[in-house]
């Protein structure tokens, strides 16, 4: 893969986003529920997440879309904030494709598509994604840099999330390696 397809190659290393890492994602019993604890070379990595619902949805294993986007995509600002891999040097990039309102249109998308899967059996053997679900990422993205990336990207990074969150849920937890150069994302148990 050429080295143009990375927005942050020509960055200091610590400013890019890795591209081979392992994500853990181990389930705590805290109480009643489970939360889910996300770590890489075993320090943690954001917030101890549970659902944040009413209703068991497993929501609690999200962040692997966030990562799944990282790799497919090439972009995630919420992976960036959470690994502190955000982009300093260069205080616009920062503002504008790391910042608050980057990283919330990411959690938007997130849980857009989340609210769409429960609604198709989280993707469970399924090929496609709706057009109009990946128009209204195309449209909510199109101030960034990842509106670069086109809807057949989209509907592989979302359909290989939806495949690593399948295996999150029904193992209760487990490894992934992400490999960006590759554009890999392997679940390990």
């Amino acid at each position: 893969m050429k080295t143009k397809y990375f927005f942050d190659s020509d960055f200091n290393e610590l400013e890019q986003l890795p591209r081979n890492f392992i994500v853990n994602f181990e389930s705590l019993k805290v109480d009643s529920k489970f939360k889910t604890k996300v770590s890489i070379d075993g320090i943690q990595v954001g917030d101890i997440i549970d659902d944040n619902s009413k209703e068991i949805d497993s929501y609690r294993f999200h962040d692997v879309f966030h990562y799944t986007f990282a790799t497919m995509l090439c972009w995630s600002p919420c992976t960036r904030a959470m690994m502190k891999r955000k982009r300093k040097s260069l205080p616009e990039i920062d503002e504008i494709e790391d910042g608050a309102r980057a990283t919330i249109t990411e959690e938007a998308i997130s849980l857009m598509i989340f609210n769409n899967a429960k609604q198709k059996d989280f993707f469970k053997n399924q090929t496609k994604v709706s057009i109009s679900l990946l128009n209204q990422i195309k449209c909510l993205t199109s101030s960034f840099e990842v509106s670069e990336r086109s809807k057949k990207e989209w509907k592989y990074a979302i359909l290989k999330g939806y495949s690593l969150f399948n295996e999150l849920v029904n193992n209760n937890g487990g490894r992934i390696h992400f490999n960006m150069i590759e554009r890999t994302a392997v679940y390990e148990n």
